[in-house]
Order: C-alpha cells, then sequence, then structure tokens
C-alpha cells in the first residue's frame, strides 16, 4: 500500500485561507475597540481607551468622551446616538493610526 501525500490537501486547504476575505475586526461592533469604549462610557474613564490611539490622536479622543457623556444623560436616544458618536470616532482614530482607512462600524 502506498502512502498518499498530504500535499493536495495542504494545498487546498490553503487556496481557502488565501481566498478568504480579510476583516479588521476592531471596525466590529463587538471588537476589541468598541468593547473598551462601552466599558469607558459606563465607568466614565475615558483612560481606558487611550491604548487604542496614538498619542497625537488623545485630545481629540477625550474630547468626543466628555461630548458623550454629557449628551448621554439626556434620554435612551441621545444615549444611543452618543454612544455611536463616540464609538465611530475611536475607530476611525484608531484605524488612522495603524495607517488604514475608516469604512464605518460593522
Amino acid at each position: 500500500m502506498r502512502p498518499r501525500s498530504l500535499f493536495p490537501f495542504a494545498a487546498i486547504g490553503m487556496a481557502f485561507l488565501m481566498a478568504a476575505p480579510v476583516a479588521a475586526h476592531c471596525d466590529g461592533l463587538d471588537g476589541p475597540v468598541v468593547t473598551a469604549a462601552r466599558t469607558a462610557l459606563d465607568s466614565g474613564d475615558p483612560n481606558l481607551v487611550l491604548i487604542w490611539v496614538q498619542p497625537r490622536d488623545e485630545a481629540e479622543v477625550r474630547q468626543a468622551f466628555a461630548q458623550a457623556i454629557a449628551v448621554r444623560k439626556l434620554n435612551a436616544q441621545a444615549r444611543d446616538l452618543a454612544d455611536r458618536y463616540f464609538f465611530e470616532t475611536l475607530v476611525r482614530l484608531h484605524r488612522a493610526g495603524e495607517g488604514e482607512t475608516y469604512t464605518g462600524l460593522k
């Protein structure tokens, strides 16, 4: 009995891996950046998200955070809108710091 080569199976597996679309998980609503943003908003601590941006972007993140905190106190609809604004700002700056374009939250 002749042993079978694993090469064809490995080649097919590699083809599937290479054909898979690459997605930036950091721009997902369930990704680590937005998860950190939710925690920061709930705790009132903007420092929890600063690890996701470049030092040059910290002031903009802090400003967006302060605005979101102020507006989210108004009502549930304002809270949702303020949170979304903060998530989008944070992810946009995070992606820019990686040299990538921001194409919205997924």
